[in-house]
């Protein structure tokens, strides 16, 4: 995959490099992830693909220039959003990850879901409004509008936050349900206990 990525190896008839990458982070987060399986077996392929995200954006952030197709155009502010969703990527993907697995015991519940909540709902509300921005921008070309990111990795890469971002809320979503259901049972055998 690395070869392919800086160039050495080729990618192959009917593949750029948007769309290689987008298969290989999708095989490589269903084979980490294993979909279908229960949230509490393996860490769930949208936190994967969050993770990747979040890993992308601080990369920008750091500097990094692959991806990026007008390097001119960073200025401070945009170093510093890419610092903030790469942070909000990987701490929701994180949190989720946290909450699907069970683990640590000894950590406060809130915490990661908390983290979760936040995470999800920045990935999916940021490229939420940026994919429309990006497809618009893609093909209309207007003079004025020249953003850094090579708009095709753009366009994947917000398209991947979207739908990570709402695959994960069902995690934090599904724990909530599952702990209130919990209580409830206690409640229902306290009282026919006394």
């Amino acid at each position: 995959m690395v070869g392919s990525l800086v160039g050495v190896l080729p990618i192959g008839d009917g593949f750029g490099l948007a769309e290689w990458v987008v298969l290989n982070t999708v095989t490589v987060g269903m084979a980490v992830g294993r979909v279908g399986d229960g949230p509490r077996s393996v860490p769930p392929w949208a936190a994967v693909v969050g993770a990747v995200v979040g890993l992308v954006w601080l990369y920008w952030a750091a500097g990094g220039t692959l991806g990026i197709a007008h390097p001119a155009r960073r200025n401070t502010d945009w170093y510093v959003l890419a610092a903030v969703w790469g942070f909000w990527a990987l701490s929701g993907s994180a949190g989720i990850w946290t909450v699907a697995r069970a683990r640590p015991a000894g950590l406060p519940r809130w915490l990661p879901l908390t983290f979760g909540w936040v995470g999800t709902g920045s990935l999916f509300a940021w490229s939420a409004w940026k994919l429309p921005l990006m497809l618009y921008v893609a093909p209309a070309d207007p003079a004025d509008v020249t953003p850094p990111e090579n708009l095709t990795v753009a366009v994947v890469l917000h398209l991947c936050a979207v739908v990570a971002g709402a695959a994960m809320m069902r995690i934090p979503v599904r724990s909530r349900i599952h702990a209130a259901e919990s209580h409830a049972l206690r409640e229902v055998a306290t009282r026919s206990e006394g």
